[in-house]
């Protein structure tokens, strides 16, 4: 009887041996051993996955991204493992070949070439077992262009305009425009054009194409800041000091910072976000993990402190840029890209505006769905302190074992126990960060000032 062909990698069956194993696919069991850091060929478990070959065993590949999530074509690259120096330009799909390291434990180093021709290591990383794939992406968006010269006596850099201010009656500015102009080869979603600055310069316009379902909820904004009389009347709903949720929006978003400006001068106002892709990695069963890691993992964004030092629970052993929180930019591309793999999910996955709640909590505070949720967070400082009320009242009570306490989010702050408040809102290890310290300490503030 002739056995099944076997695949590489394979995974373990039961009645399977490393004999047989090594027998059907004409390797030693020594060499099996070795690729897969086995010090016992007796002891294999069911479902476990054996690597055939040393390429499977140790292979390794770098993928270059863009900000967008796009590969960028054409990039020299440098890999340096065991000794040896391996140099070529990127494919179509932003990838180097796969290169074979001597063992698991070999050190590779990902070097790029910069624009101005220097040589630039983007990271470091063991080769460990199983073919290994480096993702790696830049905060940049790649388009091409060339200079021009400018004309005489023009600055060279143009001067920007001045924000602007929404007319009369016209709360929201324009949303933007479909992007115009020659989409990029390396990233679809983004176009170029060229123009002319204020003095004449020539300038290389970039655009990026927002998702629609994206647009329509920023054309929701009516503006406004929340007025003394709503603050008494959210807190006479809520049978508390208007104080208390002051220092919701103090200790979440500084207090002030509800809507921003999509552009600098002429953008739509949108709300403050705060991606969190382990939320994303969650919602969506974890399938754009390998793929998209920036963005769905099931771990958390890091502090930038962080930056460059060893961590084992990040997609390649280290804090990288995209492993870090980033400014509201940064955020609204992260969601920006979730949002166009799965819209859902991308908006559960955000803490919005003056409160920063997350999006998953949707149900907690009235919402019908999501969308629904978000709309709201797009339309005014009010809408947002409307749905604070809806989380406050609706979120369950739960037993704090460190308190020794059984209290909901409603009763902690009609009592004012900041540690219970910073619990149920801010997490178990509220403690870490001081938020029922910061709490307490903006309450006092706002309560001096009424």
């Amino acid at each position: 009887m002739t056995e099944p062909a076997i695949t590489d990698p394979y995974r373990v069956k039961p009645g399977d041996t490393l004999s047989s194993i090594a027998r059907r696919c004409g390797k030693t069991v020594r060499e099996l051993q070795r690729w897969n850091g086995l010090r016992d060929p007796n002891k294999l478990a069911v479902g476990q996955t054996l690597y055939l070959s040393e390429s499977s065993a140790f292979g390794v590949t770098a993928l270059f991204l863009d900000a967008l999530r796009h590969p960028i074509e054409n990039l020299p690259f440098m890999l340096k493992f065991d000794g040896r120096t391996v140099t070529g330009r990127t494919g179509a799909n932003g990838m180097t070949a796969r290169q074979v390291t001597q063992s698991a434990h070999s050190d590779v180093e990902v070097w790029v070439q910069t624009v101005e021709g220097t040589w630039q290591q983007v990271t470091r990383t063991l080769s460990g077992y199983g073919h290994k794939l480096l993702t790696l992406v830049s905060g940049s968006i790649v388009v091409p262009g060339n200079t021009e010269p400018l004309p005489q006596g023009a600055p060279a850099k143009p001067s920007a305009p001045a924000p602007a201010k929404p007319a009369p009656g016209v709360p929201q500015p324009p949303l933007p425009k479909p992007a115009s102009g020659t989409p990029s080869k390396n990233n679809p979603a983004v176009k170029t054009r060229k123009t002319k600055g204020p003095q004449g310069q020539p300038v290389l316009k970039i655009e990026v194409d927002i998702p629609q379902g994206l647009a329509a909820l920023f054309g929701n904004y009516q503006g406004g800041e929340i007025t003394e009389a709503q603050w008494e009347q959210a807190a006479a709903y809520l049978q508390c000091e208007a104080a208390v949720l002051k220092a919701f929006a103090e200790v979440e978003s500084g207090g002030h910072l509800s809507f921003w400006r999509l552009n600098h001068a002429d953008g739509a106002n949108i709300p403050a976000v705060l991606f969190e892709r382990h939320y994303f990695s969650r919602l969506t069963g974890g399938k754009h993990d390998k793929t998209h890691p920036d963005i769905s993992w099931p771990t958390g964004y890091r502090k930038k402190s962080r930056l460059g030092k060893s961590d084992k629970k990040m997609h390649d052993g280290r804090v990288d840029a995209d492993d870090i929180y980033g400014d509201y930019a940064s955020a609204y591309l992260r969601l920006i890209n979730a949002y166009r793999l799965d819209a859902q999910a991308a908006l559960k996955s955000c803490s919005w505006g003056k409160f920063q709640i997350m999006g998953n909590n949707f149900a907690l505070c009235r919402a019908d769905d999501v969308e629904t949720f978000a709309a709201s967070m797009c339309t005014s400082e009010f809408a947002q302190l409307r749905l604070l009320c809806g989380y406050i009242r609706n979120k369950p009570g739960t037993r704090i074992k460190a308190l020794g306490i059984e209290m909901s989010l409603w009763g902690a702050v009609k009592a004012k126990n900041w540690q219970a408040i910073a619990f149920h809102y801010n997490g178990p290890d509220y403690k870490t960060y001081g938020y029922d310290s910061k709490l307490q300490a903006a309450y006092e503030k706002y309560r001096k000032k009424a």
